[in-house]
């Protein structure tokens, strides 16, 4: 059996990667409650819409 490095092992105190806080023995959570690999506390990425300079031009009635 191979080991996957994305996993933790049981040879040394598991680190969750996403938060470098321990892993709660023989779970897949950290201290702090996220899952292993992941950090429940750091806000999900959302694309937004581009957005643009506020300038509009002035016409002066031409």
């Amino acid at each position: 059996m191979t080991h996957n490095p994305n996993e933790p092992t049981k040879s040394t105190p598991d680190i969750n990667p996403a938060t470098g806080l321990p892993m709660v023995d023989d779970t897949w959570t950290d201290v702090g409650g996220s899952p292993y690999g992941e950090d429940i506390y750091q806000p999900a990425w959302t694309p937004q819409a581009p957005t643009y300079d506020s300038w509009q031009p002035s016409w002066d009635g031409f």
